[in-house]
């Protein structure tokens, strides 16, 4: 990024940061989010904020200092408060029949799941997110008597789908033995038989039977390029051809907008449309060693998380020409498969 684009995007996240004080103190997890930007970022912008006077900590909650709105009203933001809508957060889904009754059912089951590992970078988006996914994949019409590919369930998207009674066919994909035998201990105590789930490591070519097979993906891998961009390979030779559809999430918090366009080239060289970009729409439950690392990186003395901080946006896609994987065959890799130079916790 050249030193004019740097400078403008620090003036964005400063305006952002400065906007949200200004109508009242904030937590550090708050402000996290509502910098829109990678962590790195984020961390620079509010610590610039600190040492100019414009904003401070008082053991609790940063706030704006009289200086800091001053500065804020010479810019005008006092003319523009929060704009998203209260009842969905600006996702553009709320929980309506059936998904309302399919996320008390769901919240039961997932409760007995195996906890997340650092081994295959787990990180469980709340159960509300994983009903939500759902939701939006039923208004765009990409649920109901679909067949649904999952390559990656540790959020359980599998169970809640089939808790909906929507989809036709759903098959599961996860290295992880832990969450397959659980998916299919689910399925055969709730009878489904059209709930499939086998181990499945994304070096390895796709098995053939599931070559071509689906009308619709779901997975939410890595942020690094190369990892995100073999999960999208892979799910993009189990679909059918033009007129399938995907799903995945990117988060801004350890993904440059470089990267961004990187992962976007990716795609469209695929054959896919990019249709739908929705901002924030996940929420992540993440583990205490990942609090204690954003933690740590704070420029003051922080509290545990009160929100759940770390989002990701979701990308709809749509086949508009035959598919064109970027992956071929086995394919070997290194931790630099799970974690690049963006990434703000490493195991």
């Amino acid at each position: 990024m050249s030193k004019v684009g740097i400078a403008a995007e620090s003036r964005r996240i400063d305006t952002l940061l400065l906007r949200a004080l200004y109508f009242g103190p904030k937590s550090y997890w708050e402000l996290m989010r509502a910098g829109k930007a990678q962590t790195h970022q984020v961390l620079k912008a509010l610590q610039s904020l600190l040492e100019g006077e414009l904003v401070a900590y008082d053991g609790d909650r940063f706030v704006i200092t009289e200086k800091g709105r001053r500065q804020a009203e010479t810019m005008g933001l006092e003319r523009v408060t929060e704009q998203r809508c209260e009842a969905c957060a600006g996702r553009g889904i709320v929980l309506r029949p059936p998904f309302d009754s399919v996320l008390a059912a769901f919240q039961d089951i997932v409760a007995m799941r195996p906890k997340a590992t650092p081994d295959f970078d787990q990180g469980y988006v709340t159960p509300e997110t994983t009903v939500r996914r759902l939701a939006l994949m039923a208004q765009q019409g990409d649920l109901m008597g679909r067949d649904i590919l999952l390559l990656g369930d540790d959020d359980l998207t599998s169970i809640a789908a089939a808790l909906s009674g929507l989809p036709r066919r759903i098959c599961v994909l996860d290295v992880d033995e832990r969450i397959v035998c659980f998916i299919r201990d689910v399925a055969q105590d709730q009878g489904w038989d059209h709930v499939h789930a086998e181990v499945y490591d994304v070096r390895d070519e796709l098995p053939s039977h599931l070559r071509g097979q689906f009308d619709v993906f779901f997975t939410d891998p890595v942020d690094t390029v190369k990892g995100l961009l073999l999960f999208l390979s892979r799910c993009t030779e189990g679909v059918r051809g033009p007129g399938a559809a995907g799903y995945f999430g990117l988060s801004y918090l350890e993904a440059s907008w470089r990267k961004w366009r990187q992962i976007q080239q990716g795609i469209l060289d695929m054959g896919f449309a990019i249709t739908d970009m929705l901002s924030a729409f996940q929420d992540y439950q993440l583990e205490d060693i990942v609090f204690l690392d954003w933690a740590r990186m704070a420029p003051v003395p922080v509290k545990e998380p009160d929100i759940p901080f770390y989002v990701s946006t979701v990308y709809r896609l749509e086949m508009v020409e035959e598919p064109r994987p970027l992956f071929f065959g086995r394919v070997e890799f290194g931790q630099d498969f799970y974690y690049d130079e963006e990434f703000c916790v490493k195991e």
